[in-house]
């Protein structure tokens, strides 16, 4: 086991040195106790291990100091991000994971960081890396190549300017990565690999997931500006998958805006928990919403997947394709000239000619038209509904009842570990009500 220093919140030697130590076993369960209450501040659980009779209790009666408490959290982050799955099969053990069907989605959380950090590759390059500069020479004019009081080589990290050059580096392997170019590039060796011609739209040089990442954040780097309803936010995009019984059986966190590349790194994520969590269940159906959809979702291997092909009202484009099918079936009986379906679905002449043309083919319909088909069967309605009362409950219930708003910790690493002891408590949280309801005296 290892043993933390009160005062500098390093291990302790065999010889003894160094300050008063804690049991591990204390600052974990310190640190799980405060989360489940909604408290994450090192500064507030030292002083609530002065003021609090719980902390106080679960603490040991001892006063771990918030450098203690702060440099715990960030050496054992990986250590505490197994927590995850620890709670995970306690609550298989307990019977409260039945995964046959779990719903799937992403929330934005804030980062440890201020939009007003954010700059430009311009502001980058020619303000901070010049006054970056300008210092560097005064001090080396001053100092020379060696002023005395550097540190030893192994503890030297990097300079402000070869701070500054790496968040350019990034802004500018993102552009790369995401230019027209490139895309076209990409396409190319594709079409050469298969000896065909890519079906679809072509790529337009100036569409939004092209489009270069503008701003890099010199207070945390791998955080991004993200939308949400309320506008930008500087944060990540914290990924969940929920069961029913609104038990977090996956939690994920990137700073990628798109959910769609989520789906199946999360499935396979579930599946892996599930797994390593003894579970007596496997996952069949899995939810999600139009942020997700996308061909190869939807044909995501070994579940069931239901995601709207839209954000437009499901039920209402169900009628919309019963209504096209029944008027397609009037042109080939000859009750409708195709003008005249034309002016009854609202489209051209060219469109009525193509979709009779494919049913003629018999060629399969798209991805969204199935996906539509299916969702308009009264299972497909029935299980969708569950999604938003599976999920939705669970981010509320972080992010409102709890006030886990913001990642407290700054790098993806630390905010994943973060998000995994979120979610771990949650579960506790869940696995505690059960154990109350189930025994009154357990309480």
């Amino acid at each position: 086991m290892s043993w933390i220093s009160a005062r500098s919140g390093r291990r302790i030697g065999d010889d003894g040195r160094g300050g008063a130590a804690y049991d591990p076993a204390v600052m974990v369960a310190l640190l799980v106790y405060a989360y489940c209450v909604g408290e994450r501040s090192s500064r507030v659980i030292e002083r609530r291990c002065t003021e609090d009779v719980a902390f106080r209790v679960i603490a040991a009666n001892q006063l771990p100091d918030h450098a203690t408490v702060a440099r715990f959290r960030s050496t054992h982050q990986v250590a505490l991000a197994c927590l995850f799955g620890q709670v995970l099969r306690l609550c298989a053990n307990a019977g409260l994971v039945r995964a046959g069907l779990v719903a799937i989605d992403g929330t934005r959380m804030q980062a440890n960081a201020s939009r007003e950090a954010n700059r430009t590759a311009q502001q980058l390059a020619q303000e901070i890396l010049a006054d970056a500069a300008t210092v560097d020479a005064e001090e080396d004019e001053r100092f020379g190549s060696a002023r005395g009081d550097e540190l030893p080589p192994g503890l030297r990290g990097p300079g402000r300017r070869e701070w500054i050059r790496a968040l350019l580096d990034d802004l500018e392997t993102d552009a790369e990565q995401r230019s027209y170019e490139a895309q076209m590039a990409r396409r190319a060796e594709i079409e050469a690999a298969t000896g065909r011609r890519l079906t679809g739209r072509k790529p337009k040089p100036d569409t939004q997931p092209r489009r270069a990442r503008r701003f890099a954040n010199l207070t945390d780097p791998e955080s991004r500006l993200l939308r949400t309803r309320d506008g930008f936010v500087q944060g990540y995009n914290a990924q969940a998958v929920v069961t029913v019984d609104q038990v977090i059986v996956a939690a994920e966190v990137c700073n990628d805006a798109n959910d769609g590349g989520q789906f199946a790194p999360m499935v396979a994520a579930t599946k892996a928990n599930l797994r390593r969590a003894g579970a007596r269940t496997r996952i069949r159906t899995v939810v999600a919403d139009a942020g997700y959809f996308s061909k190869d979702n939807v044909a995501t291997s070994g579940v069931e997947t239901l995601i709207a092909p839209g954000k437009r009202d499901i039920g209402r484009q169900a009628r919309l394709e019963v209504q096209r099918d029944v008027v397609l079936e009037r042109i080939e009986q000859g009750a409708i000239s195709r003008a005249d379906a034309a002016v009854e679905l609202g489209v051209g002449r060219s469109r009525i000619d193509q979709l009779i043309l494919a049913r003629q083919r018999e060629i399969p319909p798209t991805p969204a038209v199935a996906m539509l088909a299916k969702l308009a069967t009264p299972r497909g309605r029935r299980l969708y509904k569950k999604r938003s009362a599976t999920i939705e409950p669970v981010f509320g219930q972080t992010k409102h009842n709890r006030g886990m708003r913001r990642f407290s910790r700054r790098g993806l690493t630390a905010v994943d570990s973060e998000l995994k002891l979120i979610a771990a408590t949650h579960n506790l949280l869940k696995l505690w009500h059960h154990a109350t309801h189930a025994n009154p005296a357990f309480a």
